[in-house]
Order: C-alpha cells, then structure tokens, then sequence
C-alpha cells in the first residue's frame, strides 16, 4: 500500500506550488509534512488525493506501484480528515461514521448489517462506544475529530490522508490526539500521511518527517535524524529555538569572538562567510573565562518559570543578543542576576552560509 510522488510540479497562475518534488510513503507508514504556510504541504497532500493534479507532464502519483495520477479523488480509496471535521450535523454519530458506506455504489456496498458491525467496530476503536446516538453538537472538539477518523477510515481506505487534524483543538486535547492517534496507527497500519506546521506534533506522532520549504523538500528522515543532523539552515532554525552568531571560518574551525571552535558539520563551503547555530540548551555560562568559556556576555533577563531558567544575554563585543537555556540547578549554581557579566561556551555548533537569515 506504498505511495509515491515523482517530480511533481504544480502552480498557480504564476505561483509555483511545488518544484520537482519527489517522495515515497512505504506501506504501513505514518508521515508527515511539516513546514510553514505556503511551504506546499497542503498543495502536495491535496495533489497525493486527487483533489489537485501536477502540471501537465509534470510528475506522476503512484499508489502501490499503480499509475493514478489522472485518477480522480472518488477512485483513489484514499480516506480523508481535514481541520475543521466537516461532520453532517443533521446525523447523528453513528450515521456520520455510515456515511461513506452508504453512498457507496449499490454493487461495491455492504450489507446493513455488514454496515452496523463495521461502525460499531470503528466505534470501539475511537473510544466513543456509547456515542453513536448522539449529534456532533454535543461533542467535544477532539471527539468531533476521532468521528471524523473514523468516518475516513470507515470505507477501508488504502491510504489516509490528514489536513492539519488537530488544527483546531486547544493544546492539551491536540496532545491527547497525538496519542490517540499513534496508537490508532499501531493498531490498523494504515498507510497514513497528514500536514502539520506544528513541529512537536510531527516530532511526536511520525515515524518520519518530510520538511518542506517554498515547494521542495529540504530535507526527510526519522525526527532524531532531522533534529540532530539537519541538512540545512533552515531545517535547524525551523525545528526548534537557534542562537546565530556572525562568525569567520578557518580551515575546520569557526571564529567567533576571540574563540575558535570546531566544525564537525556544516552546511555551506567553509571558504566562504558563515554563520554558527547553536541551540539555547547548548551554550554553556561560567562566572569566569577558562577552557572555550571566553565570549563575554551580560545578562539581560531571565525567567525561571517552569522545569527550565530562560536567560537573554548580549555580546560585549558587538552588542548581538542571544537565549541561553539553563537546568534549574545550574542556574541556583550560579547565582546569576541582572546585569551580572558571565563567560559562555558554545557546544554542537553547526555552520551555514551567511546569506540565510531567520
């Protein structure tokens, strides 16, 4: 139940959605696409469904090895759960879930019976079994949500298709959503694949992460992959808080400040002007210069609130400012306050070229 997309191109008008993106989904799996707005991951989803198509001439769409790319929507047997659920109000749960079953041609659709057993089933499976009289409004948001799965999952689609599902849910219920739905997803195996612009939640529910940027690809592998070893600058800056310090390269090491520290990766030639990223957990504080604790910095704030000390510090020697994030430990060690002058260290630098910018 493999999927694929092979150098797709897609614009509008004169806006190019997608450039030559390539990807596949093996069967089983549960990917997302994760990037800004107007990275192209909607565009490529919709593309995946039938609901867009490439340019002409310009890419193929393969389910399990079959040609569908001038294949419509209805003949895909892709399941599909969007943001806002689009759940029939006038029906109650349980015909919501019968839904897609029923409007089945006469030949290709079950049996009543078969009908009731397949949604009671479902049912069961989003933990809503004694739901299945009830109206959506009188559901809560995330079970509205796990309706609308098991509506898409209902007609047994080869491949599930998700638009932003916990778009719009508070945080606490979109956390008990990943959940539920990385278990979901070890029960059924259904190949799967849905948009998030939510980094923790492809982090969290994906097996693998394609992130994508201006309609490409930067980069795809397993969250660790992505996260420890980002292949571009702009992966590093979107999955999480980065420092950039203005630095000098010299041979396998960059200058920043008076200290010199080594490269074990980079993103760019290192004969040309970088730029250091470093995360806020990353960059060690001292009280006094020693080892690679020379940049001198002062601290401007804090905050203490919460598992973690936030500090901001700025550079004595231009000014620049930077987070630094502190257990609560080390920060009691160091007895730090407002205006105090400290030392830092800068630790996992990664290096790119200096034309990107945050």
């Amino acid at each position: 139940m493999s999927v694929e997309v092979r150098h797709i191109t897609k614009k509008f008008g004169r806006y190019p959605a997608l450039h030559d993106v390539s990807l596949k989904i093996e069967s089983g799996e549960l990917v997302a696409l994760l990037g800004p707005s107007g990275s192209g991951k909607t565009t490529l989803l919709r593309v995946i469904a039938g609901l867009d198509f490439p340019d002409p001439g310009a890419g193929q769409v393969l389910f399990y090895g079959e040609d569908v790319t001038n294949l419509p929507a209805s003949e895909r047997k892709a399941g599909f759960a969007f943001q806002h659920y689009a759940l029939f109000r006038h029906l109650n749960v349980f015909e919501n879930i019968a839904f897609g079953l029923r409007v089945l041609p006469r030949s290709k659709r079950p049996k009543e019976s078969e009908i009731r057993a397949r949604v009671e089933k479902l049912l069961k499976l989003i933990q809503l079994d004694e739901y299945g009289k009830r109206f959506p409004s009188q559901l809560s948001g995330g079970q509205r949500q796990r309706v609308a799965l098991a509506r898409a999952l209902a007609v047994e689609p080869k491949v599930l298709l998700l638009d932003e599902p916990f778009g719009a849910l508070d945080a606490k219920v979109r956390k008990e959503l990943r959940r539920w739905l990385r278990q979901l997803h070890e029960e059924i195996h259904v190949t799967t694949l849905f948009v998030t612009h939510d980094r923790e939640e492809a982090m969290e529910v994906a097996g693998r992460v394609a992130v994508l940027h201006d309609g490409r690809i930067e980069q795809i592998g397993t969250p660790e992959q992505i996260y420890d070893q980002p292949a571009s600058a702009f992966v590093y800056d979107f999955l999480g808080n980065v420092n950039l310090f203005q630095g000098q390269p010299l041979g396998g090491s960059v200058k920043i400040g008076d200290t010199e520290y080594a490269v074990t990766e980079k993103g760019g030639p290192l004969e040309t002007p970088a730029v250091a990223f470093v995360r806020p957990h990353d960059i060690r504080i001292s009280r006094e210069p020693g080892g690679h604790a020379t940049l001198a910095a002062r601290v401007v704030r804090y905050n203490t609130a919460g598992p973690f000390a936030h500090l901001e510090l700025r550079r004595l020697d231009n000014d620049g400012w930077f987070e630094v994030q502190l257990s609560k430990e080390q920060f009691n060690e160091l007895q730090l306050n407002t205006g105090d002058q400290v030392y830092v260290e800068l630790q996992n630098v990664r290096v790119f070229p200096e034309d990107y910018s945050i």
